[in-house]
């Protein structure tokens, strides 16, 4: 097992990873009662077409499979998983994403019980025709709840106007028309192609005893056997443009709800030669500088009652895309977009404006290690997007320079928008 320190802070992070390619990351705080376990495969929604074990065509499945998956490995040949955490008093859940399937554990006792099912429940394949069957009702009202949902709709339908072939545009859970041709053969495929070992991470943070916990696993794994699996994604080459640039929908809401979103190519940035990480760092300083909490239009919007609730600002990040939405609530959607497009057009950062938002995102960064989950889900997401633990981020952030993302703002005339508004739907 590694030990290090996360630089700068007093903080302590472990790796170890085990004889069957399972890597375990941990970040242990004995000021917390509780203890937060996640246990993940990479596995979301973009994975429907993957070839395994050198074979020559690729196998594709339904869209929303990772999610109905996740539903089904709650089942056990014992009953459901649910009830063997509930007599321990622990909470379970799990969440499907993009590119990863997560089971997760919160409690405050039983470490070791709840460690050892957690691996159990997920590594123990228990699919049934009739299991298969009967789960598809109870997503298709989790389908429908999603399509008349106004904000998860915002989300969604801007994704459809952004990306032309990448998958990030269907919803995670799929559509009802998916979901209808997912079989029992495809569930099995799905489970022994993704949930194994290499393929796996878990991720502990809280109070407990890092070296008990790779005890634990340790004899967890020893006493399973698990078939080695090579397997490639598919590729899914994805244009600079955008779909569609502006779109109107109409949906039960009281008041548009508009997303202007920005499409920006990491390509155009290859020749500053900064790594994915500081290039996102810089991206998600400047917009926040520009629309965040404390920014001059977000005052200006609300003092003038143009917008109601701020701004939004979301962000997504692929292997060659960043996509930037800055979504509100407004009775002047076009005095919004304007009012976007022009700050956009006229970027002028300052540098005590720079070093104020670089010490803001330091502190938010040393304070997030209070709240063991934001810990637990800051670490996936650095595995997902990096491929390891980013340890040095005050580094990063401390080494950001006006002259640098001056470099970006000139490089940000390559980005491509797109608008979509909700409009509330006509009476007659």
């Amino acid at each position: 097992m590694k030990k290090n320190k996360i630089i700068d802070t007093n903080e302590e992070f472990f790796y170890h990873e085990f004889k069957n390619g399972l890597k375990l990351y941990m970040v242990p705080n004995t000021n917390e009662k509780n203890f937060y376990i996640t246990f993940s495969t990479k596995f979301g929604s973009l994975n429907t077409e993957f070839k395994k074990n050198n074979e020559s065509n690729y196998t594709k499945v339904p869209n929303g499979i990772a999610h109905y998956l996740e539903h089904l490995k709650f089942y056990t040949k014992n009953g459901s998983a649910f009830e063997y955490f509930y007599k321990l008093g622990a909470s379970v859940n799990a969440f499907t994403s993009y590119d990863v399937t997560c089971y997760e554990v919160f409690s405050s006792t039983y470490f070791k019980e709840n460690l050892n099912y957690l691996l159990d429940y997920v590594q123990t394949p228990y699919f049934t025709k009739e299991l298969v069957s009967n789960e598809r009702g109870i997503i298709k009202e989790e389908i429908n709840m999603y399509k008349n949902n106004p904000n998860t709709e915002l989300t969604y339908a801007a994704y459809r106007n952004i990306f032309i072939n990448d998958k990030r545009k269907n919803l995670i859970s799929g559509m009802e028309e998916d979901i209808k041709k997912i079989t029992l053969e495809d569930i099995e495929t799905c489970y022994n192609t993704f949930y194994n070992p290499k393929n796996m991470f878990i991720i502990i943070t809280g109070n407990f005893n890092p070296y008990e916990a790779v005890a634990i696993i340790e004899e967890n794994q020893l006493r399973k056997e698990f078939i080695d699996v090579q397997f490639q994604n598919k590729k899914i080459i994805e244009p600079s443009k955008v779909k569609e640039k502006y779109k109107e929908i109409n949906m039960n809401v009281e008041t548009n709800k508009v997303s202007v979103s920005y499409k920006i190519a990491k390509k155009y940035f290859k020749k500053l030669n900064l790594k994915d990480i500081e290039l996102y760092n810089y991206i998600d300083l400047l917009f926040n500088i520009l629309f965040g909490v404390t920014s001059d239009i977000q005052d200006k919007l609300i003092t003038s009652t143009v917008i109601q609730n701020g701004i939004n600002i979301n962000k997504t990040e692929t292997n060659e895309y960043f996509v930037i939405s800055l979504t509100t609530d407004t009775d002047y959607p076009e005095t919004f977009i304007n009012m976007v497009r022009e700050v956009l057009s006229n970027i002028k950062i300052k540098e005590e404006e720079l070093e104020r938002k670089k010490k803001v995102f330091k502190s938010n960064y040393i304070l997030h290690f209070d709240d063991i989950e934001s810990v637990n889900n800051n670490i996936q997401d650095n595995i997902l997007h990096y491929g390891t633990v980013i340890d040095n981020y005050l580094t990063i952030c401390e080494k950001m320079n006006l002259t640098k993302l001056n470099e970006i703002i000139k490089l940000l005339k390559n980005k491509n928008e797109s608008i979509l508004i909700i409009k509330p739907q006509e009476t007659e």
